[in-house]
């Protein structure tokens, strides 16, 4: 075996971490930016500033940005987030604050060009951590989120208002500290899994645990509810990687997720379905194919949605890594999806939905992400029309330097004028 097949799949080809930090204004672009796209995309991701680390989720988190406006890429910029663990997993903006974000940690404050401002936490009024994927209402302005841990209650939920302010928080009995990376919520509840994953130190390169015989259940709580109102609904066992989005149904709640029946195994589009009158919980495959990094538009989140934005993968390899091959769009009323391909050289990453200001129709939104060559070699910022997935490309920016594959990433509009 050589030297190179030796060097592990999250620190090789497009996954190899980079080693400086850059500005690079004025992007080539290929084909027209849309006007009304004006804003940031910004995608966090591990990136070892040694160079070197145990697992792919183990390094510390980079910011890469594009900024577009007028119909152009006005700047790229990289920037390594300042901390003792800096957060490596997503990133969110919410109250006028945008923040970096992993579940074992603080969330850390950067500005708009993604210089690091320092931990916050929403003025001492949460603990020690917080999940990577809080979500915002789009009704209510508020973020809801969680943190969760290895001391008793091991969940706590919590509610900031439009303003930032933390107005509600609710500790969680649950049996013992299981992976528990997303949730959801719909206009009045808020959902959480407590799986059969059971964490161990985040530290090693496999901190997860499958548990067989633990209780697989999700617990439903009303947003202003606490631990005497939580209701829990047995499911099937299985593992949870990312959240679709959740919605109420009459006196039933739907919530879409990516499911697996173990970890580290295919996960596909899954729903789940709960009777808050009977406390029946039903359950069914959506789509069979291997995906996850699920996204909805910004406006339908807790609320019905019909669209649903996914990476399909291929199978994990005998190196522990996976290989991505196109981008879908599930319409989940139609029972259809349309795929966006970009070749057998390419791995493209997570979609995020940029809506057209003033709409908000699912397909009337720009679909954005970064696509890599599978070599390490190239990356595009690609943009979608939403509305017509499969056509060709809107816009192509072509990076002025490789940006890793990572995880999440997230669409930031300037206010409206």
């Amino acid at each position: 075996m050589s030297s190179s097949a030796k060097v592990p799949f999250h620190l090789s080809g497009a996954f190899a971490p980079v080693h400086e930090e850059r500005t690079v204004p004025d992007l080539e672009v290929i084909g027209e930016i849309p006007a009304e796209l004006r804003g940031t995309y910004v995608r966090n991701g591990p990136n070892p500033r040694t160079g070197v680390s145990p697992a792919w989720f183990a390094g510390e988190g980079m910011l890469h940005g594009v900024r577009l406006e007028a119909g152009r890429a006005r700047w790229y910029r990289n920037r390594w987030i300042e901390g003792a663990y800096a957060p490596n997993t997503n990133v969110v903006r919410h109250a006028g604050r945008i923040l970096a974000l992993v579940e074992v940690r603080r969330p850390i404050e950067v500005t708009a060009d993604l210089e690091t401002v320092g931990p916050y936490d929403f003025d001492g009024a949460i603990g020690s951590t917080m999940t990577a994927h809080p979500r915002i209402c789009p009704r209510t302005g508020e973020m809801l989120f969680f943190s969760y841990g290895p001391s008793r209650p091991h969940l706590t939920y919590y509610r900031a208002d439009a303003a930032g302010r933390v107005v509600h928080r609710a500790p969680i009995e649950v049996k013992a500290m299981t992976y528990m990376h997303d949730f959801a919520i719909t206009e009045r509840y808020v959902v959480f899994y407590e799986l059969p994953v059971l964490v161990g130190d985040w530290r090693s390169a496999v901190p997860l645990k499958w548990a067989s015989g633990f209780p697989a259940r999700f617990g439903i709580l009303p947003r202003e509810g606490h631990n005497e109102d939580m209701r829990w609904f047995d499911v099937t066992p299985c593992a949870i990687s990312h959240t679709v989005n959740a919605f109420e149904n009459g006196s039933t709640i739907v919530v879409d997720a990516v499911r697996a029946p173990k970890i580290m195994t295919l996960h596909a589009l899954h729903r789940f379905t709960f009777d808050m009158a009977s406390g029946r919980a039903t359950e069914t495959t959506l789509d069979p194919r291997f995906v996850d990094f699920p996204r909805v538009h910004p406006a339908v989140v807790g609320t019905r949605h019909r669209y649903a934005y996914t990476t399909e993968l291929c199978d994990f390899g005998a190196d522990g890594g996976f290989a991505r091959t196109v981008v879908r769009q599930h319409d989940l009323e139609a029972g259809t999806a349309v795929a966006h391909e970009f070749g057998d050289a390419a791995m493209p990453g997570e979609c995020a939905v940029a809506p057209r200001p003033g709409s908000a129709k699912e397909d009337d939104a720009w679909v954005i992400l970064f696509v890599h060559l599978r070599d390490g070699t190239a990356t595009e910022l690609v943009i979608l029309d939403a509305s017509q997935f499969a056509a060709r490309p809107v816009a192509r920016v072509r990076m002025p330097c490789r940006v890793p594959f990572g995880l999440h990433g997230e669409w930031l509009p300037d206010p409206a004028r």
